[in-house]
C-alpha cells in the first residue's frame, strides 16, 4: 500500500532538475519547464514514497510510457521494442484495414 504522501518543494525540484544537468533522468533528452515531469523511483503505486528521496526529474513522454512501471520493468520493456524492431517487426507487419476504394 502507498505511503502517506510528503510535500516535495519548487525549491527542491529546481535543485534537482539542476543536479541533473537539465537532463531527463532516464532518457537523457533536454528538460524544459513543458517538457519536464515528476517521476517516482520506486512507483507511489507499488509503496514507494512522494517525497525528494523517491523522484527524478524525467521527459513528460517517458513518464507517460514508463506508466507505473519499475526502472528495470521499462527498460525491459524498451529493448524487446527495439529487438522487434530491428528484427523488421512492428508496424510494417500490421495489417492495414481495407481502403473503401477495395471494397465491392
Amino acid at each position: 500500500m502507498a505511503t502517506e504522501k510528503q510535500n516535495i518543494t519548487a525549491t527542491e525540484v529546481v535543485e534537482l532538475v539542476q543536479r541533473q544537468g537539465y537532463l531527463c533522468a532516464i532518457s537523457g533528452r533536454k528538460l524544459t519547464p513543458e517538457t519536464a515531469s515528476l517521476d517516482h523511483i520506486i512507483p507511489f503505486s507499488r509503496g514507494g514514497e512522494h517525497s525528494i528521496r523517491n523522484v527524478w526529474v524525467v521527459d513528460h513522454q517517458v513518464n507517460i510510457a514508463k506508466g507505473t512501471m519499475s526502472l528495470e520493468e521499462f527498460l525491459a520493456m524498451c529493448e524487446d521494442v527495439v529487438r522487434w524492431r530491428h528484427q523488421g517487426g512492428g508496424a510494417a507487419r500490421v495489417p492495414q484495414p481495407a481502403s473503401q476504394e477495395d471494397e465491392p
